[in-house]
C-alpha cells in the first residue's frame, strides 16, 4: 500500500474510532455498566493502534534512497533528512557525489 493509502486509512480509521468513543463517554455518563466500559476501551485500543501503524509507517517510507543505473554528466546530490540509507548503485558519475543527512 503506498503511503497516501496507509495515511488516508488510518486518518479515517481514527476518526471512527473517535465518533464511537464520544458516543460511548455519552453513554457512560448516563448509564454505568460493564458494556460500555470494555466498548470504550476497544475503541480507545483500535484508535491507538491506528495511531501508532501510521506513525510507524511514516517512518519506514522516509528511510532508504537509491540511484541505480544513472548516467550523470555532472556531479550528484543525494539529500536526506533524518536518518536513513542513501545507497548508489551501477552509475557513472562525471563529477562529484555528495551524499547529505540532517538530523
Amino acid at each position: 500500500m503506498t503511503t497516501t493509502g496507509t495515511r488516508m486509512l488510518a486518518a479515517g480509521g481514527t476518526v471512527a474510532a473517535a465518533a464511537a468513543v464520544n458516543v460511548a463517554t455519552g453513554m457512560l455518563t448516563q448509564k454505568w455498566t460493564l458494556a460500555w466500559w470494555l466498548c470504550t476501551a476497544v475503541l480507545v485500543v483500535v484508535g491507538g493502534a491506528l495511531q501508532a501503524w501510521l506513525t510507524v509507517s511514516d517512518r519506514a517510507a522516509a528511510r532508504r534512497q537509491e540511484v541505480e543505473d544513472v548516467e550523470a554528466g555532472g556531479g550528484l546530490t543525494q539529500r536526506m533528512p533524518g536518518a536513513g540509507e542513501q545507497v548508489v548503485r551501477r552509475t557513472k558519475i562525471k563529477g562529484d557525489l555528495t551524499q547529505e543527512q540532517s538530523g
